[in-house]
């Protein structure tokens, strides 16, 4: 499942002033391992990972200063239910640390929590496979919705991404991708992988193909659904109902 939404402060997840989507009927209820937030700034992670510990999702919350301590702590324990990753931290530059961060752990979800609310740098973002994005100008509630989002196996765009793209209108009713859109099925395998936030090289091992073929894949999913990004493709498939 991939639900693509901007939530309010009210609680009403809602994509345009046009359109709005209830908050989650089951939200979250078992514990899934521990989360872990990356943040330079000292109170900004305090804080941030004293909200995420009081939603009661999490065995624990462990936080790193830098990019390079995060990876140390995934790779002395790679169970890790969520990241929750300040874009522009000091000790590597932000397309670096993603890229690294989906290869390394494929399996953890990203989560942006970020000041920058740049549409250039949240597209990029996506275009590394994070989960979702949340700017740091919005409410703590939004951020506690977006993570529910996420581990319930949705994405979260926010609302400046949404208005910079576009919507392509209401979602239809649910249906298998091919019956859509007409792939095959080893193209569907590989936008069901893009959908769970895989870079391509994560795809290739998974379904034991050449990277060269899944993009080649790709660029036929993105040709048939008129989209050029995964942030683009991710709003189109929600809108056609294919997630």
């Amino acid at each position: 499942m991939v639900t693509v939404v901007a939530a309010a402060p009210s609680g009403v997840m809602c994509i345009s002033p046009m359109l709005s989507i209830a908050p989650l009927a089951n939200p979250v209820q078992r514990q899934v391992p521990r989360a872990l937030v990356v943040d330079d700034h000292p109170l900004m992670a305090s804080a941030v990972s004293t909200a995420v510990s009081a939603m009661r999702i999490f065995n624990r919350v462990d936080v790193a200063g830098s990019f390079g301590n995060a990876i140390k702590l995934l790779e002395s324990d790679a169970a890790c239910g969520l990241a929750i990753l300040d874009l522009h931290l000091g000790d590597s530059p932000a397309r670096e640390n993603l890229t690294c961060m989906r290869e390394l752990f494929p399996d953890v979800p990203v989560l942006i929590f970020s000041g920058d609310t740049s549409v250039e740098h949240i597209t990029m973002a996506f275009e590394c496979n994070v989960r979702g994005y949340v700017t740091k100008s919005s409410p703590m509630g939004v951020l506690k919705s977006a993570i529910q989002l996420v581990l319930a196996g949705g994405s979260y765009v926010p609302a400046e991404a949404v208005s910079a793209v576009g919507s392509w209108g209401p979602p239809r009713a649910t249906l298998e991708v091919s019956e859509q859109l007409r792939l095959t099925g080893r193209q569907e395998q590989v936008f069901r992988l893009l959908l769970q936030g895989m870079p391509n090289k994560v795809i290739a091992s998974r379904l034991q193909m050449a990277e060269g073929t899944v993009k080649a894949h790709l660029n036929t999913v993105f040709r048939v659904m008129n989209v050029r990004t995964r942030v683009e493709a991710i709003l189109r498939a929600r809108d056609l109902g294919l997630v």
